[in-house]
């Protein structure tokens, strides 16, 4: 319709047509801008002050943004008391008064322009040079004459001049136009007007006396004669003037009122339709013939007529325009419009009708919904900032202000360039606007610093605006910040991959390095070492010092680990008194990486030599340490640090039992026996469910021959093995803690058994001793567990004897006494297995709740053949009575064993000379 209505003007007199309020605000406007603040004309704001009448014509004036040149006539509207209203305004351009002269013939070296009061050249034919063409635009020239006449005020002058556009002199003559500020400017060539002046000069002077008289005759006559003649011509063409300025008023309101996009009802004081305008019929609920002289009753919905009767009261009252809006159905489309009602008056100021102008505005409500959606999605919790195409920041919202610390007001007019944190380089963003430039669009993360200095990091997507013509318009950036979610990250990283009390690497990043130093050694032909550590008898430290100590020796332990760590080793908790130490970038040849694992390992175990201080106590701890090497074949992490705990295994083993050094490196024999040692241990954890265990019961006696007891003995009937000896078994129970479910079981089929026995006077004084393992005494809940069997079966506690191994002794030997005191409590009684081939420490031996002592077979064995062996089994005899204990010595076989103890004062037995270990208790015989 915009197109229409300008392509409507070209045709006319004028380029755009306006209609201006008295404060300025654009009330009507060729070019569709309604309600907006008109542009800031200062010849407009004089006009509206009163500073220059009614009827004013510019100068040509320079439009500011454009640069293009327009001439501008304007009147001033008045209300009934005469008061300034607005003003009307037309624009026309300069190329309006340039096409008049291009219509004009002139003669050679004649010549006519048009200049305003500012000396600027409107239009001049011809242009120069000998061309017949006309000049547009506004230059200014620069001729003294010129100027003198327009400051002299002069209607009009001549003078002799050289022009200064061709720098020919003529003759000018120089004329104001009237009520407005131009001046035509008339030029002849003083050459061509002096060429025939000597030619007529002696023929005008013979006759001019003649012609003196005879026109002095006739002149009269002619005066009298033109003065009637001029009185008639003036009264037509005034007559005329008035008949055409009529027709071109009338021309002009036609045209003017089809240029308008707005619906014009003009409804007399009746109520009928007498004027209808629609640029846009189908606006019309009927064709404008059909409306005229129609009530607007006959037409309009009884809820609208209603409201423009009220509108016509309210207008009549108040004198003032009213504007109101209604919805109404047009075709099968439900649109928006808003009305302007004024009253029409005659010429004696009387009621006329109603002028109605009806704007279809639902494009306009859309549009404005659609803002209203836009600026409510500006204000997001996402930071968002406008730029300009050259990058300068145009809008920022609320969120920016919240995420960034800068007001809008502070970055309008910046580049985000202010927001740089540093941490990017140039390559970066120079890769960043490529994208945006290629794509239309980039996102990702960016580290950016707020108002504080403080570094952040944000998560931005920068998107391309571009006009109808698809050039660059404006950059939009929308980010929001993800600083927590970094940290988070970083977070759960360091949860995932260190340990959180130590800040060493855990398990799984281990395995990760394991991983890359598998590829590396096969790039490289380089061989790499696995270092596991086993802190011994952490639990005691634990149980004696409390946790917290223990926490604080592990740190000190990472802390002096780390001092001899090399920046491309990996030291790593992978257990709870288990570290392990990555080497990589060992020696190509094994022999010399292993020489270089076993050199750190050295250092390892000469660190702790001396003891570890934390919060104020000394804590002694050993370290065993197991290595495999890593070679270029590769192998899976599990394997790897199974192999390197088996070597760990190994190096307390050696140094146990044959005083070597705690370190030792994997031997793939061992793997073999580690394999059987996990296949037995599956089978057992099936033999207990599966009813394989069997209690075996081996007599103990005392001399001569009076039974006292039996021990319980535990055997594996393996469906497929046969009979697994206990000290294969076992020793597997223990370490996978089978043993105490196991235990249980035994301890409950001893009880059982005493139960059955207590009610025969033959048997109610049989002891059963049951052998306890190390795993048990460790575990919170065995003195529960066994009060628990006790009270459930009825069995009497003091005929229940515990075995234990003087190796028990040496875990925390306070906590073992106060966990035997405890079992003592509930009336159980204690002997001291294997007594002699472990730690006896005769202070402890005095402190702990014992009833006997047994001496180990293999003393017992060599006791009449070796005088070594019968030296110290009498004096572990006399030892024991020292202590008041019992003593009984185990694996008797022969009657020269038996008579020997007999005679240096033992006389509790237990061997095959008394009875194997059998299914079933039975009593004894000769």
């Amino acid at each position: 319709m915009l197109d229409k209505k300008t392509q409507g003007f070209q045709f006319a007199f004028a380029d755009a047509l306006f209609v201006a309020g008295h404060d300025g605000t654009l009330l009507y406007s060729s070019e569709g801008s309604e309600g907006e603040t008109i542009p800031a004309w200062p010849f407009l704001s004089d006009a509206l002050a009163g500073q220059d009448g009614d009827n004013l014509v510019t100068p040509v004036y320079i439009e500011p943004g454009t640069g293009r040149s327009w001439i501008f006539s304007m009147r001033t509207l008045h209300s009934d008391d005469n008061a300034v209203t607005g003003m009307l305004v037309i624009r026309q351009p300069p190329a309006v008064l340039a096409e008049s002269l291009a219509s004009l013939s002139l003669a050679d070296g004649q010549s006519i322009a048009i200049v305003d009061e500012t000396m600027a050249l409107v239009a001049r034919l011809p242009a120069g040079a000998g061309t017949q063409s006309v000049t547009l635009g506004p230059p200014r020239i620069s001729e003294p004459r010129t100027q003198a006449f327009i400051e002299s005020g002069q209607q009009k002058a001549q003078a002799t001049v050289r022009s200064p556009i061709d720098g020919a002199e003529r003759f000018y003559g120089f004329r104001r136009v009237d009520d407005a500020p131009y001046i035509v400017v008339v030029g002849e060539k003083t050459s061509v007007a002096l060429e025939s002046w000597w030619q007529s000069l002696w023929v005008g002077s013979t006759g001019i006396l003649l012609v003196a008289i005879i026109g002095l005759f006739l002149l009269k006559q002619f005066y009298r004669r033109q003065r009637a003649e001029q009185g008639l011509i003036h009264e037509n063409q005034e007559r005329k003037r008035l008949h055409q300025v009529a027709q071109s008023n009338e021309a002009r309101l036609e045209a003017l009122v089809r240029s308008i996009p707005d619906l014009v009802l003009v409804i007399d004081e009746q109520g009928r339709f007498v004027f209808v305008h629609a640029a846009e019929k189908q606006q019309l609920l009927m064709t404008p013939d059909q409306l005229i002289g129609r009530h607007y009753r006959e037409v309009l919905s009884p809820e609208l007529a209603d409201r423009f009767s009220e509108a016509k009261s309210e207008v009549l009252e108040s004198r003032e325009t009213l504007n109101f809006d209604y919805h109404l159905k047009v075709g099968n489309e439900l649109r928006a419009f808003e009305a302007r009602v004024n009253v029409l008056r005659d010429e004696e100021r009387s009621y006329n009708g109603f002028l109605a102008l009806v704007r279809d505005v639902t494009e306009q409500k859309v549009r404005e919904a659609e803002l209203r959606i836009a600026s409510a999605a500006f204000e997001t919790h996402l930071g968002i900032m406008i730029t300009d195409k050259q990058g300068l920041i145009l809008r920022a919202n609320h969120a920016f202000t919240a995420i960034t610390g800068y007001a809008e007001h502070e970055v309008v007019g910046k580049t985000p360039a202010i927001l740089r944190s540093g941490l990017q380089g140039r390559a970066f963003y120079n890769n960043l606007w490529a994208r945006v430039l290629e794509k239309g669009a980039w996102e990702g993360e960016i580290w950016n610093r707020r108002k504080n200095g403080e570094v952040y990091a944000e998560w931005l997507t920068i998107s391309v605006v571009r006009n109808s013509s698809g050039a660059i318009q404006n950059f939009v950036g929308t980010f929001h910040d993800i600083t927590r979610r970094k940290e988070a990250e970083r977070e759960a990283h360091r949860l995932a991959f260190y340990d959180t009390l130590t800040g060493l690497a855990n398990k799984a990043l281990l395995e990760e390095k394991i991983a890359e130093v598998g590829k590396a050694n096969t790039r490289q032909h380089t061989n790499a070492a696995l270092l596991y550590l086993d802190i011994e008898q952490f639990r005691a430290i634990n149980d004696s010092k409390g946790y917290g100590i223990g926490d604080l020796t592990l740190k000190a332990l990472a802390e002096r680990l780390s001092s001899i760590m090399r920046e491309t080793d990996t030291l790593a908790r992978v257990g709870s008194d288990e570290f392990a130490v990555l080497l990589p970038g060992l020696h190509e040849t094994e022999k010399q990486a292993a020489r270089s694992a076993e050199r750190v390992a050295d250092k390892i175990l000469a660190m702790f030599v001396r003891p570890i201080e934390v919060a104020g106590q000394s804590v002694q701890v050993e370290v065993s340490i197991g290595i495999t090497l890593i070679d270029d074949r590769q192998s899976g992490f599990e394997g790897q640090l199974q192999r390197a705990e088996q070597a760990t295994q190994q190096a307390k083993d050696q140094a146990l039992h044959r005083g070597r050094k705690r370190i030792a490196f994997f031997d793939p024999e061992i793997q073999k026996q580690v394999v059987q040692h996990v296949l037995l241990e599956e089978e057992l954890r099936a033999a207990l469910a599966q009813d394989q265990l069997r209690a075996y019961y081996q007599p103990q006696v005392q001399h001569p021959d009076q039974l006292m007891g039996y021990e319980v003995l535990l055997r594996w009937q393996h469906p497929e093995r046969g009979m697994v000896s206990p000290a294969v078994f076992i020793p597997i129970a223990e370490q996978s803690r089978l043993i105490l479910p196991i235990g249980e079981w035994v301890l409950e089929k001893a009880c059982r058994q005493l139960a059955a026995w207590k009610d025969d006077p033959a048997t109610a004084q049989l002891v059963l001793a049951v052998n306890v393992s190390i795993v048990q005494f460790q575990s919170s809940e065995f003195i529960e567990e066994l009060a628990q069997i006790l009270r459930q079966t009825g069995a009497p506690p003091a005929m229940l004897k515990l075995e234990v191994t003087e190796s028990l002794l040496m875990d925390d030997p306070d906590r073992i006494t106060r966990t035997m005191k405890r079992l003592r409590a509930l009336g159980v009684r204690f002997s001291l297995d294997d007594f002699g081939t472990g730690y006896s420490s005769l202070s402890y031996l005095r402190r702990l709740p014992l009833d006997q002592v047994k001496i180990d077979q293999s003393f017992i064995r060599e006791v009449t053949t070796s005088t070594a062996s019968a030296a110290i089994v009498e004096s572990m005899i006399g030892l024991a009575r020292g202590l008041t204990l019992d003593i009984i010595a185990e694996g008797v076989e022969t009657p020269e064993q038996r008579d020997w103890l007999v005679a240096h004062g033992c006389t509790y037995f237990q061997g095959y000379l008394f009875g194997r270990p059998e299914a079933e208790p039975r009593p004894l015989t000769d």
